[in-house]
């Protein structure tokens, strides 16, 4: 009979990562209860306070976009929070960059008016913007890699049917399929996360 797998918080770094690596289920997230705190204070040493949530869930993003390049980089051996202070640095410099880009395309730090009704409103919108991009996150993780794979080709890399069936090696009828399902899944993990952000209509 075969024995349990280890309790997250039994496993080594090295265990962990590989366990990401290979989309073991629950792995992302106890590699995200693990180091999401050892993160957020490397981003909050490196920029103000009111952006930090923003470039946590930012990285996280990258890291689930880029099929987890930077644990693919890591020298095994080697600290891993040491290493990912140094990725995050990047990424933080990164960020502002990419950041200061869009205020120069559109014209550097002038005003825009206020869409909400008042600053409040926009305030509790930002906020909700937050926690569902939180949410999005944790239910990203959780899903089976063939359908983060699916959901990143056609949103992320923006390819078409034609080129994600040739990948998958899948017809183009089967794979509208598996689309469909796949963002159904992603999308009851997101309302068993945050079933406040989906009331029930009349």
């Amino acid at each position: 009979m075969a024995s349990a797998p280890a309790p997250s918080a039994d496993l080594s770094d090295i265990q962990l990562v590989d366990n990401v690596l290979r989309g073991a289920p629950g792995a992302f997230e106890a590699f995200y209860r693990r180091h999401s705190r050892v993160i957020y204070h490397c981003i909050r040493a490196r920029t103000d306070g009111q952006d930090a949530d923003d470039i946590l869930q930012a990285f996280f993003e990258r890291l689930l976009k880029s099929n987890f390049r930077a644990l693919q980089l890591w020298q095994r051996g080697s600290s891993l929070p040491v290493y990912l202070s140094k990725v995050v640095r990047n990424f933080v410099t990164d960020f502002h960059r990419a950041r200061r880009s869009r205020e120069e395309a559109v014209g550097g730090d002038m005003e825009l008016e206020p869409l909400a009704e008042s600053q409040g409103e926009m305030t509790t919108a930002a906020t909700h913007l937050k926690e569902l991009r939180h949410v999005g996150v944790r239910a990203w993780a959780v899903l089976e890699p063939r359908d983060r794979r699916l959901i990143c080709d056609r949103l992320h890399r923006d390819l078409d049917n034609e080129a994600i069936a040739i990948r998958l090696q899948l017809s183009v009828g089967a794979l509208r399929t598996a689309m469909s399902r796949a963002q159904a899944r992603y999308l009851a993990q997101v309302r068993q996360l945050a079933p406040e952000f989906f009331p029930d209509r009349a």
